[in-house]
């Protein structure tokens, strides 16, 4: 990515300014990270054949004084570019959402006729497992990246045969693995889920469904036993208005990376029978905390230690509080609030030049990061 004077240095994106402006560069890394190593002289094969085979009384006294001289010049130091995506350091950013079914969602998974439940603090709550948001905003992720032609042609969702194919922002983010043995290479995931659960009981938050399986025609009945089959089945659907608390963890974020997640969270259809229905929930971002290492703060815990929130009349708006509550007892910096829905309607205002600018931004430093891994080589 180059200026317009055709400097070969990478420049300021969009993503890069609006957050400098609005949120501030402290728990973001932005460029490659210059490493000193001191790397001994090497020395020739020759010399090391020809030391290991001379006695002493054989080195005249120009090779001793040649070898005095190498032992006492001191290692030479070297510099090495790590990629901001090879990097490791102590910037986490925590962002907060509030999940809202819109439309019936079926969260099940070996029973096809339950959904998923724990029990806490004698009540069963509802649970959606970390894989039912992260697959979904995954593969919203990947649209996005084949929008803007940051990922191979040839790259197919949990099916990666080569290595060059996961030098792409996507990935690189929500991790990636090579499923051919003869390519092996895998990416750890820098964005972190969790579960969510549910603040109230299930049994307040769920209706069972019968269905039937039509003919051809639409109908029941069974043109050869001239009869009306008896194909039923009960689902579970999680009602509409039921919501969940979830948390989502970036790794040593860059501006332009939170961009593509903020984009993800855009995702409307979640599970896997629903995912066909069309809307399902709806995601309001409450909350993003920028901090070296995210707190104790969970789905979990937030309706775990907030038991009155049972008894609430305005349910949304108390559990928003109640999450903004719990991360503004840590460290690092908050932002929420009006702050947060300024931050966040500046971000929609990103126009297509501006994307585009994110994203060969997002791809350079996926390309870095591969090469930097060896992947390829």
């Amino acid at each position: 990515m180059t200026d317009n004077t055709g400097n070969t240095e990478l420049v300021k994106t969009p993503a890069h300014t609006l957050i400098e402006k609005t949120f501030g560069l402290e728990y973001f890394t932005t460029e490659p990270k210059i490493i000193e190593q001191t790397v001994k002289p090497k020395t020739s094969k020759k010399k090391k054949e020809k030391a290991a085979t001379d006695s002493p009384a054989q080195v005249t006294l120009e090779e001793k004084a040649a070898i005095e001289v190498t032992a006492s010049v001191e290692k030479k130091p070297e510099s090495k570019k790590v990629p901001v995506f090879g990097q490791n350091n102590a910037k986490r950013l925590v962002i907060a959402v509030l999940r809202e079914v819109i439309a019936p969602f079926i969260d099940r998974s070996e029973d096809p006729e339950e959904t998923i439940s724990i029990r806490v603090n004698e009540r069963e709550i509802i649970e959606v497992p970390a894989r039912k948001m992260k697959s979904k905003e995954k593969l919203a992720g990947l649209r996005l990246c084949r929008a803007y032609e940051v990922v191979d042609a040839s790259y197919e969702y949990n099916a990666v045969e080569t290595q060059a194919e996961m030098a792409n922002p996507n990935s690189v983010l929500f991790g990636d693995s090579v499923v051919e043995q003869s390519e092996t290479a895998m990416l750890p995931s820098r964005v972190k889920y969790s579960s969510s659960y549910s603040i109230r009981e299930r049994v307040k938050l769920t209706t069972k469904l019968t269905h039937n399986a039509l003919s051809e025609q639409g109908t029941m009945w069974d043109r050869e036993e001239k009869k009306f089959r008896k194909s039923l089945f009960s689902t579970e659907y999680i009602l509409p208005g039921t919501l969940f608390p979830s948390f989502i963890v970036i790794d040593d974020p860059t501006p332009e990376s939170l961009v593509h997640i903020l984009m993800c969270l855009r995702e409307t259809r979640y599970g896997a029978q629903t995912s066909i229905t069309g809307p399902n929930i709806k995601n309001t971002i409450v909350a993003i905390l920028g901090c070296q290492n995210e707190p104790p703060v969970t789905s979990y815990t937030i309706t775990k230690n907030h038991p009155e929130l049972q008894e609430s009349k305005d349910l949304r708006a108390d559990v928003i509080k109640t999450i903004i509550q719990d991360l503004s007892g840590t460290n690092g910096k908050l932002l929420s609030g009006k702050p947060l829905e300024d931050f966040l309607v500046e971000a929609n205002k990103l126009d297509g030049n501006s994307m585009k600018a994110i994203y060969a931004k997002l791809k350079n430093d996926a390309v870095a990061l591969c090469e930097y891994a060896g992947f390829g080589k």
